[in-house]
C-alpha cells in the first residue's frame, strides 16, 4: 500500500485535503474490501501503522458481530450517501462507536468508496454524563427530605415535577399528581389559597414564603412552610415555571408550642406561671377603670413547709396540685389563676363589683379549710391572702403587686388563715421595716446593743437563782427600740445569728464575774438552731468567758421542734452533754408541749405568763399550774413561773410548790450595774420581804 503522499491522486488539491483533513477517512476497494488510502487522522485514531492498513480490509476494524452487516452494506450500498453508526476496533483491541459517511468515488481509474469517520466517544461520554447528571439530580430531588415541585404556569399550573416528599405530605402518589393541577388535587377552598400564593410568587421578583395548614388526601392536617419562586426564563422570554419547596413543620410547630406552653405554664400544676402572670397583670392593671376594676390576690399556703418536711416533697407536690384545682374551680371566666412558685399563688379577678373580692377571699378560706387527702390521710391546711385593687390602690402593675405582697405579709402577721386588703399604712410600715433592717446591720458593728438582766428568784429560800439576759437596742435617734420591734426583723433577715452570738458571748462574759451559784439564761431562736455553727458558738462563748457550763441555761420554745425535730434533738442532747441546762419556754401555749417532755429531758419548765395572770380568778389556769408542778416533779425538772406581777400571784405560786419565779413584781429587766447592786446588796431581800 502506498502512503498518502505517494498516491497519485486525481489532483493535487484532493491529495492535500485528504491527507491533512482533521476527520479520519479512507478509500477502500468495494470488491476486495482492502484499504487503498488512509489519512493521518485515521492513523492517529485507530493506532495502526500505514503498513498494517496495507494488509487489512475494512472488516478487520470491526468486531465479529458487525462484519456480516458490513458485507451486506457494501453489497447493497446502504451506507452510501448517508450516516451509519458502527462499532469499530482500535489497534489495542478497544471497541468504540463511530458515525461513518460513505460516497462512491473513482480512484486510480477504478470504482472505490470514500469513508469519512466521526469518533462518537466524546459525544457519547458527554451524553452519558448528561444522562448520569440528570439521573443524579432526579435521585437527589426524589430523596430530599423536603417537598420539591415545579408547575407549568402556562398550562394552568400543571405539575411537571413532584418529588417523593411532596407525595408523602399530600398523601397522593407522584404518578397521580404529575400532569394534574391543584384544581383536581385539593378541595376548592385550599385550591384557591394555593392559586393566590402562586400568583403572588409568580409576580414577585424574589422568593416568597408561605405557611398554612392543609389537609392531605389522607385526612391528616399538616402545617406546611413553602417557598415559591418563578424560575428565570431565557433572555427576553417571560417566566413559565414556578418552583416550590415545601417543608412539613407540623412537629416543629408542635414542639415550639410545647416550649411556649412550658415557658408560660407551671410544670407541676399546669397553671400559668410567673411570666404569664406578669404579662397578664401588666395588661389588665393598665386597663382597669372605676367601672371595670380588678383585684389582685396573693395567696400563700400556711405552714406548707411542715407538709414537705413531715410527709416528703411528693406529698407537698400533690397538695399544691389539689390547691390549684380548688382555686381554678372557684375562679370565673376571665379570671386568672397562676402559680408563682413554691406555695405562692396569684389570682386576678375581674370585678363587676368591688365586694366580690372580699366574698372571693372568704370562699377561698372556706374552700381550703376542707381536708386534703395525701397518701390516704386527711391533712388540713389554711392560707393567707393579700388583696390589692386597681385602679383604687394604683394603676401601675408593679406597684399593685407590691401592695398585694404587703397585704399578704400583714395577713400572715395577723395570725394567718385570714385575708387583708392593702392599706397605705402597710407601705409606711414596710418602709420602716426596711429602714430598721438596714440600721440593724449597723447596730452590731457600732455597739448599739446592750443586755438587760431580769432576776430569777428561788422560792424555797427567796434567794437569787440567777438572771435572764434580754437584749436591748439603743438607737441613736429612735432611743430604746423594743425587742418585739427588731427581733422579728433580725429573724427574717438572718441577722439573728450574729446578734445571737453576741448575746451568748456577752451574757457568759458578764455572768462569769458573778458569784458561782448564779445562773444566766439565754433565749435561742429557731433560726439559730438551724445554723450549723450553734454548738461551736456556745462552746466558744463558754471557753472565752471561763463560765462553767452548768451555769448557762438555754431557753427554747416548742417552735424549735416544729422546725426540724431530727436536727433539734441531737443538738439539744449535745448541749446537755456539755453540762448546759436546757429550759422549755412559754410552756403550755403550744399543742404539743407535753409530747416534747417525753422526747427530751428538760432541766427547767417555764410556765407561760398567761396562766400566771389567771391564777387568781381562772380555775383552769390554777389546774394547769398544779399539773405543771406535778410534771416538773415527775421529770425532775425545775418549774419556773414568769410574769409575776402581784403579791397574790407570788403567794399562790409559793403555795402550789413552784420552784422559781420572775416578773415585774420582783424586778424588771435592768442594766448590768443595777443587776450587780441586786447581787451584792440587800435590795432583793427587802423586795421579797415587802411583797411576800
Amino acid at each position: 500500500m502506498k502512503k498518502p503522499d505517494e498516491i497519485i491522486a486525481p489532483n493535487d488539491d484532493f491529495r492535500s485535503l485528504f491527507k491533512t483533513h482533521p476527520s479520519p477517512m479512507w478509500v477502500y476497494d468495494p470488491e476486495t474490501l482492502h484499504f487503498l488510502i488512509v489519512n493521518d487522522a485515521a492513523l492517529d485514531l485507530y493506532g495502526f501503522a500505514p503498513e498494517d492498513f496495507s494488509a487489512m480490509t475494512v472488516l478487520d476494524i470491526r468486531p465479529a458481530a458487525e462484519r456480516a452487516r458490513m458485507l451486506k452494506a457494501v453489497e447493497t450500498r446502504t451506507d452510501i450517501e448517508k450516516a451509519e453508526r458502527w462499532a469499530h476496533l482500535k489497534a489495542n483491541g478497544e471497541t468504540f462507536e463511530v458515525l461513518t459517511y460513505g460516497r462512491e468515488v473513482r480512484f486510480d481509474g477504478k470504482s472505490a468508496i470514500l469513508a469519512i469517520v466521526q469518533d462518537r466517544t466524546e459525544v457519547n461520554a458527554a451524553r452519558r454524563q448528561v444522562t448520569d447528571t440528570r439521573s443524579l439530580l432526579d435521585s437527589i430531588v426524589d430523596n430530599l427530605p423536603v417537598g420539591v415541585f415545579v408547575k407549568d404556569m402556562q398550562e394552568d399550573g400543571r405539575y411537571i415535577l413532584f418529588n417523593e416528599a411532596c407525595s408523602v405530605i399530600v398523601g397522593r402518589a407522584t404518578e397521580d399528581v404529575l400532569g394534574s393541577t391543584d384544581r383536581t388535587i385539593f378541595p376548592a377552598a385550599q385550591m384557591a389559597i394555593l392559586r393566590e400564593q402562586d400568583s403572588r410568587a409568580f409576580d414577585a421578583k424574589g422568593t416568597i414564603t408561605f405557611e398554612e395548614t392543609i389537609q392531605g388526601l389522607d385526612g391528616v392536617q399538616r402545617i406546611l412552610r413553602t417557598a415559591k419562586k418563578a424560575l428565570p426564563a431565557p433572555e427576553g422570554s417571560p417566566p413559565r415555571y414556578l418552583l416550590g419547596i415545601s417543608q412539613d413543620v407540623t412537629e416543629e410547630r408542635a414542639f415550639e408550642a410545647k416550649l411556649a406552653y412550658m415557658a408560660m405554664n407551671d410544670s407541676l400544676t399546669g397553671l400559668p406561671n410567673r411570666a404569664a402572670f406578669a404579662q397578664h397583670i401588666e395588661l389588665h392593671a393598665a386597663a382597669a377603670t372605676a367601672t371595670a376594676p380588678i383585684a389582685l390576690l396573693y395567696l400563700d399556703v400556711d405552714h406548707f413547709k411542715h407538709i414537705n418536711d413531715s410527709k416528703g416533697h411528693a406529698a407537698g407536690d400533690t397538695l399544691l396540685c389539689q390547691v390549684a384545682k380548688r382555686l381554678s374551680a372557684l375562679a370565673q371566666e376571665g379570671d386568672l389563676v397562676a402559680r408563682l412558685g413554691g406555695d405562692e399563688f396569684a389570682l386576678v379577678l375581674k370585678l363587676a363589683e368591688i365586694s366580690r373580692a372580699e366574698r372571693f377571699a372568704k370562699q377561698l378560706l372556706a374552700l381550703l379549710s376542707a381536708p386534703f387527702e395525701l397518701d390516704g390521710v386527711n391533712e388540713h391546711v389554711s392560707c393567707s391572702i393579700g388583696i390589692a385593687l386597681a385602679p383604687e390602690h394604683t394603676e401601675d402593675a408593679d406597684v399593685l403587686m407590691r401592695h398585694a405582697d404587703l397585704a399578704l405579709y400583714a395577713a400572715k402577721a395577723s395570725g394567718r388563715s385570714t385575708y387583708r386588703f392593702y392599706e397605705p399604712e402597710m407601705r409606711l410600715e414596710a418602709e420602716r421595716w426596711h429602714q430598721l433592717s438596714a440600721e440593724l446591720r449597723d447596730a452590731l458593728a457600732k455597739n448599739q446593743f446592750e443586755l438587760h438582766y431580769q432576776p430569777i428568784v428561788r422560792l424555797e429560800d427567796d434567794g437569787l437563782a440567777g438572771f435572764e439576759a434580754l437584749i436591748r437596742w439603743h438607737h441613736p435617734l429612735r432611743g430604746l427600740v423594743a425587742p418585739t420591734e427588731f427581733i422579728p426583723i433580725a429573724e427574717e433577715t438572718g441577722l439573728i445569728v450574729p446578734i445571737g452570738e453576741w448575746v451568748l458571748r456577752e451574757a457568759c462574759r458578764t455572768a462569769a464575774s458573778w458569784p458561782g451559784h448564779l445562773k444566766i439564761a439565754v433565749n435561742l431562736s429557731v433560726s439559730q438552731f438551724r445554723h450549723t455553727s450553734l454548738l461551736s458558738t456556745v462552746v466558744a462563748a463558754l471557753d472565752g468567758s471561763g463560765l462553767r457550763p452548768e451555769r448557762l441555761e438555754i431557753e427554747i420554745t416548742e417552735s424549735v421542734f416544729l422546725a426540724d425535730v431530727e436536727l433539734s434533738l441531737p443538738l439539744l442532747r449535745a448541749l446537755k452533754e456539755l453540762g448546759i441546762r436546757i429550759a422549755i419556754d412559754d410552756f403550755g401555749t403550744g399543742y404539743s408541749s407535753f409530747s416534747y417532755l417525753r422526747a427530751f429531758a428538760f432541766d427547767k419548765i417555764k410556765l407561760d405568763r398567761s396562766f400566771v395572770a389567771g391564777i387568781e380568778s381562772d380555775a383552769g389556769s390554777l389546774a394547769i399550774i398544779r399539773a405543771v408542778v406535778g410534771i416538773g416533779s415527775g421529770f425532775n425538772a425545775t418549774t419556773l413561773a414568769e410574769g409575776v406581777e402581784t403579791k397574790e400571784q407570788l403567794k399562790r405560786l409559793k403555795q402550789e410548790g413552784f420552784g422559781e419565779v420572775q416578773g415585774y413584781l420582783l424586778g424588771k429587766p435592768m442594766p448590768r450595774a443595777q443587776a450587780e447592786e441586786l447581787i451584792y446588796g440587800t435590795a432583793l431581800k427587802r423586795r421579797i420581804a415587802v411583797n411576800g
